[in-house]
């Protein structure tokens, strides 16, 4: 640049110095910005394809606990109906090794009652589906995706509680009004 512009600025006139100046001031600002540009596209790419592949391995995570999952059913179902009863869930709680790996799950296994209520549907016995898809809900910490349903429903049976105890209320506060039976009111 110095050889070319000073040819001109001291042949020509001085005030080419100002054309030169911001000539050389605006190509190198555009060149830096043009490869920071570019440096952050590639990063931004790379970022966005690990957060793929934390998806694609999270789903193939998931997938295999559930297949697992299925395969520990099936050795529960002494019975080979389908279903495990209270008796099956409780022998299947026994092994340590199960134990072990619910408790790795993240999945307290120590009261098998409640984990039965917890997975049972209300049919007394629990399927397949509601097994593995209830494991795999119950393992880790419960999150506000499941709270905020319950929240909701807690919310309906205590203004359905309230509005029974109204009523409960006013039937016995008409009892003890109405006279008893042979007996006229004044």
């Amino acid at each position: 640049w110095p050889n070319y512009a000073r040819r001109i600025i001291v042949e020509v006139h001085p005030l080419y110095s100002l054309f030169y100046f911001v000539y050389v001031y605006i190509v190198v600002f555009v060149a830096t910005r043009i490869v920071a540009a570019l440096f952050m596209k590639e990063t931004l790419q790379h970022a966005s394809q690990d957060t793929e592949m934390m998806v694609r391995a999270q789903a193939s995570k998931t997938t295999f606990l559930k297949q697992k999952l299925s395969d520990l059913f099936d050795e529960a179902d002494k019975s080979g109906d389908g279903f495990l009863d209270r008796g099956e869930l409780r022998e299947l709680l026994s092994h340590q090794k199960v134990t072990l790996w619910m408790k790795e799950l993240g999945v307290d296994v120590d009261d098998s009652e409640m984990l039965f209520a917890l997975l049972d549907d209300g049919s007394g016995e629990i399927a397949r589906s509601e097994f593995v898809n209830g494991i795999t809900r119950l393992r880790g910490e419960a999150c506000a995706v499941d709270l905020i349903p319950l929240a909701a429903t807690v919310q309906r049976i205590l203004g359905h509680v309230k509005a029974l105890q109204s009523t409960v209320d006013i039937l016995s506060k008409t009892r003890r009004g109405e006279p008893l039976r042979g007996q006229r009111s004044f």
